[in-house]
């Protein structure tokens, strides 16, 4: 049952008209719960995107890795007794990502100021894969008998002026779904499942009728599904390493209705244990013989977020600015591999900027209209420049309740 003294100081406010509450509790800014009750909050997020930003910061479209390859003798040195001409065709990769994800939030207010809580995030992501090959001037030799060695009288393709059809999307699939590949074909792909979940402390170090200053501290546990090493194309639902995460919030009401807050989170990932397969310079695909189990230390990342926001009556609309930086990742053999081009590319950053709209209704809970006090809000986001990272657009609903 929500506790009575956080009722009639919601009342006053409401009644009174007086500024007890900051606009952080009225639209549930933060995860803070009341004294002796529980917060809920439900999160749901969908986000899009068909490009990425490479290493300069330039636009790129998904797959682009895969895309336009011509397949001769500088990708299978096999196929250099055909001549420099010779080629099984060239790539053509496409790709779309999309991602449906929903945390549940749970916090309980042990005093007024302090809140135990957990997050538990599950959701799906797709990769939407266009992929082909097209273009070859070779097809595979109907009577190669593949358990003989390649030799001149035993040719594993044949020149389409023989008469050969020509190489094929799926003698590609076939081609490097054997040895000393080892691949899954290169196709669309779907993960589904749970996230790293959080458990963690909120303090509110601060508190006056105007603002609030709140301390967070919590530990993600690493439980996602692995990265498969076998698949291309596949995008985990997560890292699934644990991390341990430290954030500060500032809120504070302006004149007007005008509110204003800022936000700063340092992550610190912790190292784990992953299987990889280890690429060469020069190497297009790993072969399956460069699996190993290694030592992973993903590149910390700080987080911040400014935002602006002016209620009115029980609205509250507000736009946002969030940043991103990660720092680069680094990776350890056991046996002394050179793993220098799994850490290549893995510094950057992200920003981002959103718009939200969010409904109150602890007004309407107050006269008997709702059951329970709700809060809901709607948001845009979009990114708008970027290193290392995708180039999302996403669109959240959050509902928030106390009991």
């Amino acid at each position: 049952m929500l506790n009575k003294n956080y009722i009639l100081l919601l009342l006053s406010t409401i009644l009174m008209g007086e500024e007890v509450i900051p606009t952080e509790r009225q639209h549930a800014l933060s995860n803070l719960a009341p004294k002796d009750s529980f917060v809920f909050r439900l999160k749901g997020k969908t986000r899009t995107t068909r490009f990425s930003y490479n290493d300069s910061g330039d636009k790129v479209r998904l797959g682009d890795e895969l895309n336009n390859i011509t397949l001769n003798q500088n990708i299978f040195s096999s196929l250099s007794v055909f001549g420099a001409g010779a080629t099984l065709g060239t790539t053509s990769s496409s790709m779309l990502f999309d991602s449906q994800r929903f945390e549940l939030s749970f916090g309980y207010g042990i005093t007024e100021n302090l809140t135990i809580g957990m997050i538990v995030p599950f959701g799906t992501i797709n990769n939407r894969v266009n992929f082909s090959v097209s273009g070859a001037t070779l097809g595979i030799n109907p009577r190669y008998n593949n358990g003989l060695a390649p030799s001149a009288t035993n040719l594993p393709y044949l020149p389409t002026s023989t008469g050969v059809t020509p190489f094929s999307t799926a003698d590609l699939q076939n081609l490097i779904a054997s040895e000393p590949y080892g691949y899954k074909p290169i196709a669309s792909t779907r993960t589904t499942g749970l996230a790293d979940p959080t458990i963690g402390l909120l303090y509110q170090a601060l508190k006056t009728k105007k603002s609030s200053f709140i301390l967070a501290t919590g530990i993600d546990i690493g439980i996602a599904k692995e990265d498969d090493p076998d698949n291309l194309v596949d995008v985990p639902i997560n890292n699934g390493n644990s991390a341990l995460r430290f954030k500060a919030e500032y809120y504070r009401n302006l004149k007007y209705n005008f509110d204003a807050y800022i936000k700063f989170e340092y992550g610190i990932e912790l190292e784990d244990r992953v299987t990889k397969r280890v690429p060469q310079q020069g190497v297009l695909l790993a072969p399956q013989s460069s699996t190993e189990r290694l030592n992973r230390d993903l590149g910390d990342y700080r987080t911040y977020e400014l935002g602006l926001g002016k209620s009115v009556f029980n609205w509250r609309y507000a736009v946002k600015f969030y940043r991103l930086e990660k720092d680069i990742d680094n990776y350890n053999s056991d046996v002394g591999t050179d793993v220098s081009l799994l850490e290549l590319n893995t510094k950057g950053y992200a920003n981002q900027w959103e718009t939200e709209v969010s409904w109150s209704g602890i007004e309407a809970w107050s006269k008997g209209n709702l059951a329970f006090p709700l809060i809901v809000s709607f948001s845009y986001k979009d990114t708008f420049s970027g290193r290392n990272g995708l180039d999302w657009t996403e669109y959240y609903f959050k509902v928030t309740s106390f009991f």
